[in-house]
């Protein structure tokens, strides 16, 4: 047994053989001894009862290197101080706190924010810290730990908050002369006056069968009873849609790992074309072969004109991670049926294997307008029929050293 734990029992022996021994002075170090083992190891056992640890962020989306603060408060709500403590705030490796020094964790991927002190009985205590992050990301605040003691040290504990907070920082979003694309109509829609696309929801009639007319316009219903085939004609909407296909593979096998700046690349030239068609007035979607953190499904946001599309966007972004589910190639087969007939559609990729140029190929073959924004060498050769490629990655490389 530690001597610490033997001190209400050596404090009670001194007293049995003082008392037993007619020797006073004894007898009183042991009843002191004995109080002063309990009293502490009381102390210690209620450390932490109605003591709280509170932090909160000013903002929970931010954009890379955008200051945000942190504010923790220590809060004690009962009549036992603490002579002493130390708590500990975990934070994404990725986030920095101005003018702290940062402990280093065992947790891969994490430090610690640290401070220590003294709090007293119905006291509180605030920390305000200016938090910055170097790249995007769905960037974690805690978990967080106290450790303290009773008076005399002798009984230190500890006490764990499991709590999770994140902070979400977009990508970097350009101008698409950084792109080397034109301000003006990067994808050439709208030429000669504001193109004029039919809304599949809206049915105006039908008419005989030509060829080149897909299969979707084809009313099956109205074929059987005429004994022809027979087409769909659908009313004129002036609603643009724009629907970026984002690949996010930057090597051929999954096994090979991935890219870290080829990544980041692909990401901020996706959040580029959705911000500027957000601008623009299109109606944008993003489908992406990643997954959102902790979900097994991917990232799929149907074009919508909604105020908070733009932020749904940005923040789906942000938490694109390397890791992929499936190849983009089959995402986007089982969306065919679901794009609106005169869509832009544009694939961000640096990798444009065989399967994802046939299902682009196709969609162009569908009416679609297809663009593909090439960030490497290697996707720009790709020869794709119906789509035209743009070379974005050497125009890309000075904004990035300006960044």
């Amino acid at each position: 047994m530690p001597f610490r734990e033997s001190w209400p029992v050596l404090g009670g022996l001194l007293f049995i053989v003082g008392f037993g021994a007619g020797l006073p002075l004894v007898a009183m170090v042991g009843l002191g001894t004995m109080a002063l083992g309990v009293t502490s190891r009381w102390w210690s056992n209620h450390l932490f009862d109605r003591l709280e640890l509170r932090r909160s962020l000013a903002e929970r989306r931010v954009f890379i290197n955008e200051p945000v603060e942190l504010e923790v408060r220590l809060v004690n709500r009962k009549p036992l101080p603490l002579p002493w403590f130390e708590w500990r705030l975990g934070l994404s490796e990725h986030l920095r706190a101005a003018g702290e020094r940062l402990a280093a964790s065992a947790v891969p991927g994490l430090h610690y924010l640290v401070q220590r002190g003294a709090i007293g009985w119905y006291a509180a205590e605030r920390w305000t810290v200016t938090l910055t992050a170097a790249r995007r990301g769905y960037h974690q605040v805690g978990p967080a730990s106290i450790r303290s003691s009773d008076i005399l040290g002798a009984w230190p504990a500890r006490t764990e908050d499991a709590e999770l907070d994140h902070l979400v920082v977009y990508p970097r979003v350009y101008r698409l002369p950084d792109l080397g694309l034109p301000a003006e109509r990067p994808f050439g829609d709208a030429r000669g006056g504001e193109r004029i696309f039919e809304d599949p929801l809206r049915i105006a009639g039908l008419r005989e069968y030509r060829p080149g007319d897909p299969l979707r316009r084809i009313d099956w219903k109205a074929t059987a009873r005429a004994g022809d085939l027979r087409s769909r004609v659908y009313e004129p909407s002036a609603t643009r849609l724009l629907y970026v296909l984002l690949n996010i593979d930057t090597l051929e096998h999954a096994w090979e790992g991935y890219l870290s700046d080829e990544l980041e690349r692909l990401v901020s030239v996706a959040a580029s074309v959705i911000a500027w068609a957000a601008g623009a007035r299109y109606a944008v979607g993003l489908l992406a072969n990643g997954a959102y953190p902790d979900a097994d499904r991917p990232i799929r946001l149907p074009p919508s004109r909604s105020r908070d599309q733009l932020v749904r966007l940005l923040e789906a972004l942000a938490v694109v991670q390397p890791l992929t589910m499936g190849d983009l190639a089959g995402a986007i087969r089982r969306e065919m049926g679901r794009i609106e007939a005169g869509s832009t559609l544009i694939a961000v990729a640096a990798l444009v294997p065989a399967p994802l140029a046939e299902a682009l190929s196709r969609l162009a073959a569908e009416g679609h307008r297809v663009h593909l924004l090439a960030t490497t060498d290697r996707a720009a050769r790709a020869t794709i029929p119906g789509v035209t490629v743009e070379r974005v990655a050497a125009d890309f490389q000075p904004a990035e050293a300006l960044a």
